[in-house]
């Protein structure tokens, strides 16, 4: 006996909705692994690119699995966006609040996002080391003010 579309349909629905249960378990999992590396800013990788026009190649659209603060707290976000709008994510989504569509297509890329994260802390050590520099060098007295504050003691009588 053949099944009826509706009953077809509350079988698919309800293997779905099981799935879909332990792929945001996988994520939220995912997600606390990640976070606990650390990530010293917002991390993006594009993860899949297509052009508007393949023959001119006018417009390249992306999309992009990142780690970006929302809430006060680092997620895996999905987001999109084109060479026209020099290729910032607009409006990030954590991952979890995304379609089942993108949650899916994303799960490939783990591996990948989580490399760009290592590599992102990576090179930002440099960058800490010259604000390190930089802060050091401005908190120096200057020897010219050393001399000045010299000169208006002895001025003031304080002088040793």
């Amino acid at each position: 006996m053949a099944l009826t579309l509706t009953k077809r349909a509350e079988d698919a629905r309800s293997a779905l909705f099981e799935r879909y249960d332990e792929l945001n378990a996988l994520w939220t999992q995912a997600e606390e692994q990640i976070t606990k590396l650390h990530i010293p800013c917002g991390v993006e990788y594009i993860y899949y690119s297509w052009a508007d026009d393949p023959q001119t190649n006018h417009e390249t659209n992306h999309f992009v699995l990142g780690i970006q603060k929302i809430g006060g707290k680092w997620r895996i976000c999905h987001g999109y966006c084109c060479d026209s709008g020099g290729q910032e994510v607009d409006e990030w989504t954590p991952i979890t609040e995304c379609s089942a569509e993108t949650r899916v297509r994303a799960a490939q890329h783990l591996a990948k996002l989580r490399e760009a994260v290592v590599i992102t802390a990576e090179r930002f050590i440099p960058r800490v080391d010259k604000a390190i520099d930089e802060l050091r060098e401005s908190l120096k007295p200057a020897a010219d003010i050393t001399d000045l504050l010299a000169e208006r003691a002895k001025l003031n009588g304080k002088a040793k």
